[in-house]
């Protein structure tokens, strides 16, 4: 009978991670969203690639809501570099504490 306890015990604690893991991403897909001149914007690997490739200094984008915001080419890449590895660093701790819970 206890061979089955912990079949279900670990059957629970695999589900739980793989809800809080869910979770935290959905987190941080949020936390990924940062302002920019008026703009709400989504840090993203695309949008960041996309703005370092642009050839002039000066830019329109469009934002979260569709609108066309003006962005200082150099000013975002910072701004979206910095915000985009911040949300990162903080999923990655966020992880592996997820990942230590679950070998306990």
């Amino acid at each position: 009978m206890s061979d089955i306890n912990e079949l279900v015990d670990q059957i629970k604690q695999a589900t739980d991670y793989q809800i809080n893991k869910r979770i935290l991403r959905e987190k941080i897909i949020t936390d990924l969203h940062f302002t920019y001149n008026g703009g709400l914007f989504k840090a993203t690997p695309e949008l960041f690639s996309f703005v370092v490739c642009w050839n002039s200094e000066e830019l329109f984008l469009e934002d979260t809501y569709q609108n066309p915001i003006k962005v200082n080419r150099k000013e975002f890449i910072d701004v979206c570099g910095q915000h985009y590895q911040m949300a990162m660093n903080h999923w990655h701790i966020e992880h592996e504490q997820l990942k230590r819970t679950r070998k306990v």
